[in-house]
């Protein structure tokens, strides 16, 4: 049987909306925007490197938290989306720079001497020196639209139209690692010979991520026998960015109005 005793219910309350109080209070004492723009100071100073002191940074009639908020820039005066702008000119756009977290005005987050675009590009970690690697990168494939994402640590840094398998050579679905890279190859077989086919990087025992020249198909329909092929615009990057023991997922089901293999 369970007794209720008054007393001690009527202290919990108490002690529960306390505590509630104390941490609510630490929270607002914590939250602090001077300008009252809808950005914390702490947010302005250290993610979009605006001014705590003024609601509208640029100058362009719009607060700081609106233009944000919009996916615009609050320090350029002309409306831009903050992923068509990159302040520092060091290759990566602002909006990049806020997901990974380096410095919008600082080219060089972690003044290691190599610009954070350029580290990036090599799939090293722009807030810790020396080409660091810690932050994982990886590929996902989606059968479904024949496009290609990569990602540095959770941030998707690009998306890339490909062709892949087509019904009967359907490029294999699951969890993938990257075995090795070879920068050049020759795929050949019955009808097709494409020598020095360059930036290979293979994920599954003869099947690559690979630049293909013999066509532009590119995120409009499955070409190859298995193969993921990409543009040489934007393979040559993606060779860069990834490395032996990456991870490579590919999903989604193959389109079904190709069905005859010409290409790999």
């Amino acid at each position: 049987m369970i007794t209720y005793r008054p007393k001690l219910a009527i202290f919990l309350f108490i002690f529960a909306s306390l505590l509630a109080i104390n941490v609510n209070a630490a929270g607002a004492e914590e939250i602090i925007d001077s300008d009252g723009d809808g950005l914390s100071d702490n947010d302005e100073a250290q993610i979009y490197h605006t001014d705590p002191q003024k609601a509208d940074t640029d100058g362009d009639g719009h607060n700081d938290g609106d233009e944000v908020r919009s996916g615009y820039s609050p320090l350029h005066i002309e409306r831009k989306k903050l992923n068509r702008v990159d302040t520092d000119e060091d290759g990566l756009n602002d909006a990049l720079e806020i997901a990974l977290g380096t410095h919008l005005a600082n080219a060089d987050t972690d003044n290691d001497g190599i610009t954070d675009g350029n580290e990036v590009a090599n799939g090293h970690n722009p807030l810790r020196g020396g080409g660091d690697k810690s932050m994982p990168r990886r590929v996902e494939v989606d059968l479904t639209r024949q496009q290609l994402n990569y990602y540095l640590g959770n941030v998707k840094i690009g998306t890339i139209p490909v062709s892949t398998g087509v019904l009967g050579r359907e490029t294999p679905k699951g969890e993938f690692k990257i075995m090795r890279k070879v920068h050049h190859v020759t795929y050949a077989g019955p009808g097709y010979y494409y020598p020095n086919t360059k930036w290979n990087m293979e994920f599954k025992r003869s099947f690559y991520l690979h630049g293909a020249y013999w066509h532009n198909q590119f995120g409009k329909r499955p070409m190859s026998h298995g193969c993921v092929n990409i543009a040489y615009k934007d393979v040559e990057k993606l060779y860069k960015f990834m490395k032996v023991g990456d991870k490579v997922k590919v999903f989604g089901e193959t389109p079904h109005h190709v069905t005859i293999a010409r290409n790999t």
